[in-house]
């Protein structure tokens, strides 16, 4: 309130003050323009304009101490100007944008690498800008719009869901703060396959090794996964990337038939509705061993067909 009164005297401002603000003074004027004024309004305290100031012995009017995350704020504004005001801005879709993504997390990587905390706060940046700027797209979709706020809230439920404990003001131990997180995760998905939410767009040696761990930790026997999956074969004949993507999307359809048969295995004789693999829950090994399709499984009018295994 006391920095109200004095704005409505004679104001001067510094360099770094912000075009939005300064049109709300309309008689104030730059530093280095005109007549000394009574007020100086500055953000910078290094300012020579504001050091002479002091020196002189002029009053300062500090503002609070800023909360954690009032410049995020800030960015959500500045992206929002950019896409209502911007051509290249405006010209640009999830798809245009999402071209730099893939850059951006390498080169966040190698800030994490490098331990330059200047570097790291950089890359941050540039990923922050991918989320506030996607989330800005998906503001203007003719469908199903969401904004900034509804990606929050989002992320705040599932900590919720997942933290619940830790959130409560609990101090669980490591392991049970692991065993929470998987659960809200099954809570969270509720889509039966353990194969679902995995993005094939990663690079097909993360997706592999990914894909292994959910089988495998859904108790899928490990001499079931195949070993074009766990030995690359590195060659300038071959597209070694596409070829274990290949395998791995492959392995990953084979799981979901051995899904679908065990719950249609499970299934009570009299049921009359589809299997649903949401209702399996734990699968043991023996249903994975005799309900796991054959090898060599190939397309037949739109139905996967398996072939006899070699090793049968």
């Amino acid at each position: 309130m006391e920095a109200l009164e004095v704005l409505r005297q004679q104001v001067q401002y510094t360099e770094e003050i912000p075009a939005a603000l300064t049109r709300l003074l309309p008689a104030a004027r730059p530093v280095r323009a005109g007549s000394h004024a009574t007020v100086l309004l500055s953000s910078d305290p290094t300012h020579p304009a504001v050091t002479a100031r002091l020196v002189a012995g002029d009053r300062l009017i500090s503002i609070p101490h800023p909360q954690c995350g009032e410049r995020l704020i800030d960015a959500v504004a500045a992206v929002d100007e950019l896409r209502t005001a911007g051509s290249w801005e405006a010209a640009q879709t999830h798809v245009s944008v999402s071209r730099y993504l893939l850059s951006q997390t390498y080169a966040l990587l190698d800030a994490l690498r490098s331990a330059d905390a200047g570097q790291l706060r950089e890359e941050l940046g540039a990923l922050l800008l991918q989320v506030l700027f996607q989330a800005r797209i998906a503001q203007d979709a003719p469908r199903r719009p969401f904004a900034i706020d509804d990606v929050a809230d989002t992320l705040i439920r599932k900590l919720g869901n997942r933290r619940r404990g830790v959130l409560a003001g609990n101090s669980p131990l490591f392991q049970e703060q692991v065993a929470q997180w998987e659960k809200g995760k099954k809570a969270d998905k509720r889509a039966g396959s353990v194969m679902h939410d995995l993005f094939h767009g990663q690079p097909a040696l993360a997706l592999a090794q990914k894909v292994i761990e959910r089988a495998v930790r859904a108790g899928l026997p490990m001499d079931l996964v195949p070993a074009t999956l766990t030995s690359v074969v590195v060659s300038p004949d071959i597209d070694s990337e596409g070829e274990l993507r290949a395998a791995v999307l492959e392995f990953m359809d084979s799981v979901r038939r051995a899904e679908d048969t065990i719950a249609a295995r499970r299934r009570a004789p009299d049921a009359t509705e589809e299997p649903d693999r949401t209702a399996l829950g734990g699968i043991t090994e023996r249903e994975w061993r005799m309900c796991w399709p054959s090898v060599g499984a190939h397309t037949q009018s739109g139905v996967r067909v398996a072939k006899p295994r070699d090793d049968a």
